[in-house]
């Protein structure tokens, strides 16, 4: 005998393929940030200014690795709060913790060097940031 589902299994069946590709469809990752590039002692000079973009306390942030990057977080809040570099497993399976929970007092700016990938690098090339506050501001600089 050849039973038909119900209207209502049906039903079910439909809602949950609906929410299943709508929660993936609303799924973000981490904003990205625009490197900047520093001007060198020798080049032009039209403008030496930094610019900082407030990290997304929600999703994090990322950026484009190659190597010569430096990110600096500032701190434009009132509190003290925090900022990670997210690791990834490096070739013998291991994370590095060492900048996890990064403390950055009131008005204070911390700079990392990421010249060394392993360990940081994710799937796509990027670096990845979270922060505990979005009084917490990045600058991703890259030099030559």
């Amino acid at each position: 005998m050849n039973r038909k589902p119900s209207f209502l299994k049906k039903s079910v069946c439909l809602v949950a393929a609906l929410l299943m590709f709508a929660s993936t469809a609303f799924a973000t990752g981490p904003t990205p940030l625009t490197t900047q590039v520093m001007v060198q002692n020798n080049g032009s000079t039209s403008s030496l200014t930094t610019t900082y973009t407030a990290c997304d306390a929600t999703n994090g942030n990322s950026f484009v690795s190659t190597g010569r990057e430096i990110v600096q977080a500032l701190n434009s809040g009132g509190s003290t709060y925090t900022f990670t570099v997210s690791s990834v497993a490096d070739g013998q399976g291991r994370l590095d913790t060492a900048l996890t929970s990064q403390s950055v007092a009131a008005g204070a700016t911390s700079t990392v060097q990421m010249k060394y990938q392993s360990g940081w690098l994710q799937s796509g090339g990027t670096i990845n940031l979270t922060c505990s506050n979005v009084a917490i501001k990045f600058a991703i600089l890259q030099y030559n």
